[in-house]
């Protein structure tokens, strides 16, 4: 009796045992499948948010300041152009807001082959420059002082720059560039990390002409 009685107990414990198995594997494979369906839904949820988010975004239109295009003084190549206000983080430094601006004044510096002569590559932005813009109307001959711009760094890489005011008219534009020499140290001793060439010692005018502002942008 009594082995009968163990007998059914064990059968009964193992049956128990496989029905928790059983179940186990069921609710592992059941649960295997939902990661995958979870990763799709995210993915799709991901790109529509990426969707919305560019959707949001404001195309820039960089027009050039006048018509002389890009010039080059000594050993820099610099060009100036416009386009709408746009919002800019700048710490501890005075900067218009872009909701009373009428655009975004951009120069663009970069060095040339004349860099290489104090040990700087060709096609590169020079920073610890003091930059400067006035606008002269051609009609009146008032001239309107846009003030210093300043280094910052947009998408496609730094620049000078900064929002500002401007009544339209016709303009010539005057960008001076004074010299970094009391920014930069330069090595002169006779080995060879010394620089043969040193910076320019007056400030480098850049003039941009037949700049017609009816503003407006687009």
């Amino acid at each position: 009796m009594k082995k009968k009685l163990l007998a059914c107990t064990a059968a009964a414990a193992m049956a128990v045992s496989l029905g928790a198995c059983s179940s186990g594997d069921s609710a592992e494979s059941a649960d295997s499948s939902a990661p995958a369906a979870t990763t799709e839904e995210s993915a799709a949820a991901d790109a529509t948010d990426d969707a919305s988010a560019e959707a949001d975004v404001i195309g820039i239109n960089e027009i050039p300041v006048g018509d002389s295009g890009p010039q080059t003084n000594d050993a820099l190549t610099v060009d100036a152009v416009y386009f709408q206000a746009v919002d800019l983080e700048h710490g501890s430094m005075a900067m218009p807001a872009a909701s009373e601006s009428d655009m975004h004044f951009e120069i663009d510096v970069a060095t040339n082959e004349k860099a290489t002569e104090w040990g700087y590559e060709a096609d590169q932005f020079l920073p610890y420059l003091d930059v400067t813009a006035v606008a002269t109307n051609i009609d009146t001959g008032e001239e309107v002082d846009l003030g210093t711009m300043m280094p910052m760094i947009a998408s496609d890489g730094p620049h000078y720059g900064n929002n500002i005011s401007l009544d339209p008219g016709n303009y010539n534009v005057v960008v001076t560039i004074a010299s970094p020499a009391d920014s930069f140290m330069l090595h002169t001793g006779k080995d060879s990390s010394g620089v043969k060439g040193r910076f320019w010692t007056e400030p480098l005018t850049f003039e941009f002409d037949n700049w017609q502002w009816d503003g407006q942008l687009i």
